[in-house]
């Protein structure tokens, strides 16, 4: 059966169907790009580098779940798959140049045993050697990852984050992306997730050793349904002053990467702009439509497909009119985890200062936006329980971790129904909306 790349389609939807006259009111429109399943769905054939952290402060049980979780991993690829392993502490060696997946299932129990812990945190030394097995590859159609696993902070090699990010950022644009796994309290968020961001990647976390099998999950799960990678979202030839409220990095003025989608799955972004400049648009122009997008994306073929949409102009109603008006609940749910994310992110700073009230105050901000989105109510348990207790590492973790899923994850397409963990834990790991980012989903 021949197997084929799934269409990508783009929805723009506004947050109401109509304009209404107002210097205050902005104008709010989620547009979707969605890779549909099918039957022959094609996926992106992987080479991946894993780097696992062996410095000291992974003792026994981190680092033998760490072996573990690295044999579920390359259980998961295909025999044509590729892959590296590369293992650091103030040293760096590289155990496995890469090679395909079927000539390293019978050596890799071996090669694992060949290692312990000891020594400090060459972080920035490991990543680079993994991402310097990759580099002859980024001319093929493969995707080409760096998993990059740490339980502490760099403190060997280079450690300015921003050096670090820079060249993290540089390999991306030739390639080579990167994905990172924290262990534990004593890894640096900061950096982590600035690495996964400039390496448009994941940056995922497990608060335990027995939480990082679903952490690398995560990882699998996502890059085995790959469909579409090297994915930007351009808006065209638009006089409007539009806000983008994700993390994207931006491109050009109105030109953004987002994430590499995976089959039946979505990437979104948020997006506003005063809705008095739309109309005055409107009133001047009225054969413009309000917002045209090009999306460019490279398939599983490694062919660049490019796709527009638009979304037309809307009626001016009056204010009556418009609060009659009904809400798109896609919308609103996107707009308020974005609205929860920029909140989490101040209580981050408060708590990194050492200001619990602020922090209870946030928290209470975001209890207040919350009512009809039971995702956001069920972390809110979990950040105002760790408030309580005032866990400091634990709190900032979470703060740091969730504030990033609310505003770049991969959905289900439309969203999909949240009825809790039960129902969240039989979907990919890739897609779940977790209350507690650091845990598994079944100790939820």
């Amino acid at each position: 059966m021949t197997q084929t790349a799934p269409q990508l389609n783009i929805s723009i939807t506004p947050l109401k169907n109509a304009l209404l006259v107002s210097e205050k009111q902005d104008l709010q429109v989620l547009v979707r790009l969605q890779a549909e399943q099918t039957n022959t769905t094609k996926h992106m054939p992987l080479s991946v580098a894993l780097v696992i952290d062996r410095s000291g402060s992974m003792r026994r049980d981190r680092i033998l779940a760490a072996k573990n979780a690295c044999k579920e991993f390359v259980s998961r690829l295909s025999d044509d798959d590729e892959l590296g392993l590369v293992v650091y502490d103030s040293n760096v060696d590289v155990l496995l140049e890469l090679m395909p997946v079927a000539k390293v299932r019978p050596i890799l129990n071996s090669v694992l045993e060949s290692f312990d812990v000891g020594g400090s945190t060459n972080l920035h030394g490991g990543w680079l050697a993994g991402a310097e097995i990759l580099a002859s590859r980024t001319s093929s159609s493969r995707v080409c990852r760096v998993v990059l696993l740490s339980d502490g902070g760099a403190n060997d090699g280079i450690v300015n984050p921003d050096a670090i990010c820079e060249q993290v950022k540089c390999l991306a644009n030739a390639g080579v992306t990167t994905s990172t796994v924290g262990i534990g309290m004593g890894f640096n968020e900061e950096l982590m997730t600035a690495m996964a961001q400039a390496g448009l990647g994941n940056a995922i976390y497990g608060d335990r050793p027995e939480d990082l099998y679903e952490s690398f999950d995560t990882e699998i799960s996502l890059l085995k349904k790959l469909a579409w990678s090297e994915v930007s979202l351009e808006i065209l030839n638009s006089s409007l002053a539009w806000k983008m409220h994700n993390d994207y990095i931006q491109l050009d003025k109105f030109k953004w990467r987002m994430p590499s989608i995976a089959s039946n799955s979505e990437a979104w972004m948020a997006l506003s702009t005063p809705m008095d400049g739309v109309i005055n648009q409107l009133i001047s122009q009225p054969e413009t439509c309000i917002m045209s997008v090009l999306v460019k994306a490279v398939n599983a073929d490694g062919q660049v497909i490019e796709f527009k949409s638009e979304l037309k102009n809307l009626p001016i109603v009056s204010r009556s009119e418009y609060a009659n008006t009904s809400i798109n609940t896609q919308v609103q749910l996107r707009f308020q985890e974005s609205e929860a994310a920029d909140l989490q992110r101040l209580a981050f700073k408060a708590v990194d200062r050492g200001d619990w009230r602020a922090v209870e105050a946030l928290l209470a901000d975001i209890e207040g936006r919350s009512a009809d989105n039971d995702w956001l109510k069920d972390t809110l348990v979990v950040l105002k329980r760790l408030c309580f207790d005032r866990d400091e590492q634990r709190l900032k973790k979470e703060l740091h971790y969730s504030s990033r899923t609310l505003k770049n994850r991969l959905s289900e397409i439309d969203g999909g129904d949240y009825s809790g963990m039960d129902i969240e834990s039989t979907k990919e790991a890739f897609l779940r909306r977790k209350s507690s980012q650091g845990r598994r989903t079944s100790d939820i």
